[in-house]
């Protein structure tokens, strides 16, 4: 596949240049998330190091084209791939420095080793730089495991994909296997939880509404509880895609008060489901059937398509009418 790179004849150098460049190039919306999120993440960790904000931060090494490749390939195929979860093992922690417009700095360079907080790293003797601050984006996107998720798993085939430098005594390759799971299906859930008692409760049903509508957002619950000081509270939980984690959480910031907020990637399992229409009486319901463990179905009628429906019993007469 050929991407089209508007204005190909200088690689941009500021961060909303190059974010502009990856959404006028990408070719699907999919594909756009992905990158854009990788190059926030690099971007981010850019600014975090020289003390700037986002909008500041002026790219050196990673702004020619083959970083703008990676990232926007990188989304590419993982999109296509429908990669949901994934899991690495320990990353190789390299040795000596690396040459920068900053002059000679200590492998991992700073941004790397921003991206790579908290991952298991391992220094298996050979030196250089191992890991790229455009390839630790890429791994801080995917929010990887340690291992796989519990369960069983088959392989669905593989590839290597090889780099130029020749390592003594280990093959300079990286292997990537795709999984897809057996019975259950499992994978990775974002979740941002925090607390708000000073935001009045009109106020926080529209923000929270608003947060629930940004993109990647799979649910908000709102859980009421006692603070500090005996104040009524909300307490806030959000759960978003792995890769839109960063992004959520800017939202959550905007449209609450709230000054702190806790983030994570959890293991989730979901039962095997599918979604049907079927029609009754001349109108069409959508129905959602599972596949519970013991290979039953249980199945359960969209409720707004029910919601314009006169009285609770009828509701519940003709919910049970449909599904049987």
């Amino acid at each position: 596949m050929v991407f089209d790179f508007p204005g190909a004849e200088a690689a941009p150098r500021h961060y909303a240049d190059f974010r502009q460049t990856l959404v006028e190039a990408a070719p699907d919306e999919g594909t756009r998330r992905r990158a854009l999120d990788i190059l926030a993440r690099l971007g981010m960790a850019e600014a975090r190091v020289h003390g700037i904000d986002l909008a500041e931060v002026h790219f050196h090494e990673v702004a020619d084209w083959d970083s703008i490749a990676d990232i926007l390939l990188a989304g590419f195929l993982l999109e296509r791939a429908g990669v949901a979860t994934a899991s690495a093992s320990a990353l190789p922690v390299g040795s000596g420095r690396v040459q920068t417009e900053h002059g000679p700095l200590p492998v991992p360079a700073p941004a790397t080793l921003e991206l790579l907080s908290g991952a298991p790293m391992v220094d298996d003797g050979q030196p250089g730089e191992r890991v790229t601050p455009t390839g630790a984006a890429i791994y801080a996107h995917l929010a990887p495991s340690g291992h796989l998720p519990a369960g069983q798993w088959a392989s669905q085939g593989g590839g290597y994909g090889l780099g130029q430098r020749a390592l003594p005594a280990i093959a300079n390759a990286l292997r990537l296997v795709v999984w897809s799971a057996q019975g259950s299906e499992h994978d990775r859930i974002g979740v941002i939880s925090f607390a708000v008692d000073d935001q009045t409760p009109e106020d926080l049903a529209v923000g929270l509404d608003n947060i629930r509508a940004t993109e990647g957002v799979v649910d908000v619950l709102q859980i009421s509880a006692l603070g500090k000081k005996s104040r009524m509270t909300a307490r806030i939980e959000v759960l978003c895609r792995p890769g839109r984690l960063e992004e959520v959480a800017q939202i959550c910031f905007r449209e609450t008060t709230t000054i702190g907020l806790r983030m994570s990637c959890e293991l989730r399992t979901i039962l095997p489901r599918h979604n049907a229409t079927t029609d009754h009486e001349g109108r069409s319901y959508r129905i959602k059937t599972v596949v519970r463990p013991d290979g039953a179905n249980t199945s359960k009628v969209e409720s707004n398509d029910l919601a314009d429906i006169e009285g609770a019993g009828r509701r519940e007469a003709l919910r049970r009418g449909i599904q049987d």
